[in-house]
């Protein structure tokens, strides 16, 4: 009889959450959801990961079962965090970061603090290189205009707009990862880009996504000095939700090939 265990580690964090899995991996994933989620962005995709990684979704403070706490608000600080809590929580093994949207901006500054001797690949999805671009931050805008770009990012569907109650539970964590992000990321452009890491990289969108560009995917080149390649799927801005196991599948063979 097969004992399905929901962690590969022996140590258990509030920042991670596993799935069933037919016993530990040699090497664990970590899906970081896009601004404002929660583990259940990601879950799909972890599943689907669970074959090849002891695969683990990030969960933030601000949101699900860390509603009451304080989201983080300032990059370094969360990056940090992340760190220290995934190195002790990985137990010495290597591991695969992934970030989807502006999780992929977090993904990143985490792979940047572990480096290539922790980190095997780092794979980002739907999100252009951080400080490529320069966008004016929003998060301080009013609900309207604010919500608006969310909606526009492709981050919250439009019909959920009229739903004053929900938008009260969910605004909180976006404008808190709009802030972490965008002040992050217009840092980066002003000071002509971000740091390159030793680490693989795989840079992958939807053929239907109109949010991102191809162009902007590949300038994620820049931000490595491993091997780096842009995968495209089909599907629009929430690969992760809607076609979990593509992704995975997509994932799973970069990894290797980057090897």
């Amino acid at each position: 009889m097969v004992i399905l265990t929901c962690m590969g580690t022996h140590t258990k964090s509030p920042w991670f959450v596993g799935v069933p899995h037919d016993g530990p991996k040699e090497c664990a994933l970590y899906a970081f959801p896009h601004a404002g989620a929660g583990v259940t962005t990601v879950r799909p995709l972890c599943v689907e990961l669970s074959g090849a990684f002891d695969a683990f979704a990030v969960r933030l403070p601000g949101r699900e079962s860390r509603l009451e706490e304080p989201a983080e608000t300032v990059m370094a600080d969360l990056a940090d965090k992340l760190a220290g809590e995934l190195l002790h929580h990985a137990d010495g093994r290597p591991v695969v970061l992934y970030g989807h949207c502006a999780g992929s901006t977090i993904a990143y500054e985490v792979a940047r603090r572990l480096g290539p001797a922790r980190v095997r690949a780092l794979v980002v999805s739907s999100n252009p290189a951080p400080g490529s671009v320069r966008r004016e931050p929003t998060f301080a805008l009013p609900r309207p205009e604010f919500l608006g770009q969310v909606v526009a990012d492709g981050y919250l569907p439009a019909q959920l707009l009229g739903n004053e109650e929900l938008l009260d539970i969910v605004e909180p964590a976006l404008r808190a990862d709009y802030e972490l992000v965008e002040t992050h990321e217009l840092e980066l452009y002003e000071r002509g880009g971000a740091d390159p890491v030793a680490v693989p990289t795989v840079a992958v969108y939807g053929s239907d996504d109109h949010t991102v560009e191809r162009a902007q995917l590949e300038a994620w080149s820049a931000l490595t000095t491993g091997p780096f390649r842009v995968v495209s799927l089909p599907g629009g801005n929430d690969l992760p939700t809607s076609r979990p196991a593509d992704l995975a599948a997509a994932i799973g063979e970069a990894v290797a090939a980057l090897a």
